[in-house]
């Protein structure tokens, strides 16, 4: 009965030692990874700094944000794989997807405030005009979803360039985390078969 658990020892260390490379390479691939997602955050600040300089800081500024503005992207996380760990991917969002989330007192009381503002704006001869009904407003074009649309229809190539960098950053995180959660897994499995390991020596000894 002797041979077995050494047997068992062998087949530890082997799972062990396999880990360790396992856990090495990840390590690896992780550090490049956030070496390169911290560039692209780099260069989307820097080409959004060259747009403020091109176009004035009033017109790319958080003044620009559309009030009814939704995600385009959103991380969903999967099922624990085979190895315990989870992975994270960008899913793109259609637009129009959640407008039907949206407050309804908000669209009113937007609407009431620019028709307030019209009125006083009106002069003597418009007030004695009969007020339009519904059928001759014209129909108001829907919002635009692409954020590039919110700072002007003829964007510096530079914004451009900026939300492009910004993208694969997004993207490059999800995995990022994903790798992340690889590592931690593996790690647990390694400290699992070391405490096995210790048992079988401990038994054996």
């Amino acid at each position: 009965m002797a041979p077995a658990p050494e047997e068992k020892l062998s087949e530890v260390c082997q799972r062990l030692d396999q880990l360790v490379l396992l856990l090495m390479e990840d390590l690896e691939t992780l550090q490049e990874k956030r070496e390169r997602l911290n560039g692209l955050i780099e260069k989307g600040w820097f080409l959004l700094s060259q747009s403020r300089y091109s176009m004035g800081n009033k017109f790319v500024s958080s003044l620009q944000y559309t009030q009814d503005m939704v995600a385009s992207v959103c991380v969903r996380d999967s099922a624990e794989d085979d190895d315990g760990a989870r992975s994270f991917h960008v899913e793109h969002i259609e637009p129009g997807r959640f407008e039907d989330q949206k407050p309804e007192a908000l669209l009113e009381v937007e609407d009431v405030g620019a028709a307030d503002q019209v009125l006083r704006h009106r002069g003597t001869s418009e007030t004695q005009k009969p007020p339009k009904t519904e059928k001759t407003e014209k129909p108001k074009p829907p919002p635009s979803h692409d954020p590039l649309r919110w700072f002007g229809v003829l964007v510096p190539q530079s914004l451009r360039q900026a939300q492009s960098t910004f993208r694969q950053g997004v993207a490059l995180s999800a995995e990022v985390t994903s790798l992340q959660s690889s590592i931690d897994e593996t790690r647990r499995q390694y400290r699992t078969l070391l405490a096995r390991k210790k048992e079988i020596q401990a038994r054996s000894g």
